[in-house]
């Protein structure tokens, strides 16, 4: 009974994340990164105390997921590809390249291959990186290994010094225009917008690399010393709170931007955070999740650390497009999977 109630108010506490900011309370937000845990876990007691002696007590763990119903439509996938008669179209993908294939030359990156056989009109980087070091993969080789399917860039370097250039880019079969920088006090993380001009019609694309964990494996070794294991849990904990307050700060700021905009919006990128979160509700604010709207009963893992996986790779749009496909391609090359997704309108 006891386990019930805990686990019961930790789901409505990850309910409450989306709503709190995580500047003023950050307990929700870390709740919220369990959400899927908790939900099977209140599902499996409701189930348990239908079948025993008590059976008055489900209504308990059913009540918190019908509460938790709204966060449930943004974690799982419901709705179909619209295949609506449209006469333009444009396909988009976000990849967090993770280094850009561990700076392999360009005939032998699997990030830049994965790139060149997706199919994508706009190719969206995060984490993107060359270097100036001839031994690796260059910013002229990388940028020429492209160039016959992608003629137009977009490079935001966040990191640019005599040894490598880190940051976002953007790849394009058409013309970028108006390119603006969002720059965060955080070292490595960053925003950019720029205008996509197809066939005449004008669109705002945003690429976003917010602010990490960063939490490494070996701060989740287990420790026999049972302080050194508590200092270990508090200095991620730390971590993890000092990130969830940058994260807020930034998607608020990339909330403004979009609305500032004075044409539909295509919102890309690796937002380092999970649907059931402030930043997922801040950003998303107004959007179509493409994920959502064009695949059923689907998680869309993105990135897998530690044997888990989560999605926090997305890609919104405005209500102008129709999502006429959305999925995960599974490749090897980064940390991350990149996603597609096919607009029309």
């Amino acid at each position: 009974m006891t386990i019930n109630l805990l686990v019961v108010s930790a789901l409505l506490l990850a309910d409450a994340c989306v709503f709190i900011s995580p500047e003023r309370l950050v307990l929700p937000a870390l709740f919220g990164l369990g959400f899927e845990a908790l939900l099977w876990a209140c599902l499996l007691m409701g189930i348990s105390w239908w079948f025993s002696s008590r059976k008055s007590w489900c209504l308990l763990s059913f009540i918190a997921i019908a509460l938790s119903v709204g966060n449930i439509l943004h974690t799982f996938s419901h709705g179909r590809p619209d295949c609506a008669d449209t006469t333009k179209q444009l396909t988009v993908m976000t990849y967090n390249t993770h280094q850009c294939g561990q700076l392999a030359k360009a005939s032998k990156n699997a990030v830049l291959k994965n790139i060149r056989e997706s199919g994508a009109d706009v190719v969206c980087l995060q984490e993107y990186e060359v270097s100036k070091n001839q031994r690796y993969l260059t910013f002229d080789e990388a940028k020429q290994f492209l160039k016959d399917i992608y003629p137009y860039t977009y490079y935001d370097f966040r990191v640019h010094n005599t040894r490598r250039q880190f940051g976002l880019a953007v790849y394009s079969k058409y013309p970028l225009i108006h390119k603006t920088s969002i720059h965060y006090e955080s070292r490595g993380n960053q925003s950019n917008f720029c205008d996509v001009v197809v066939e005449g019609d004008t669109l705002r694309l945003f690429t976003n690399h917010l602010e990490s964990n960063s939490i490494q494996e070996s701060e989740l070794e287990l420790q026999e010393d049972s302080e050194q294991m508590k200092r270990k849990t508090l200095a991620v904990l730390k971590k993890m709170m000092a990130a969830y307050d940058y994260r807020a700060g930034q998607s608020r700021a990339v909330h403004d931007a979009i609305e500032a905009s004075p044409y539909p919006v295509i919102v890309a990128g690796d937002m380092n955070d999970v649907p059931v979160s402030y930043t997922y509700r801040t950003i998303s604010k107004g959007l179509q999740d493409s994920f959502l709207k064009a695949s059923i009963c689907k998680r869309g893992w993105t990135f897998y650390k530690f044997f888990l996986g989560v999605r926090i790779d997305y890609i919104f749009v405005s209500d102008d497009f129709k999502v006429a496909d959305a999925g995960v391609i599974k490749c090897e090359g980064s940390d991350h999977f990149p996603y597609k997704t096919t607009l029309r309108w």
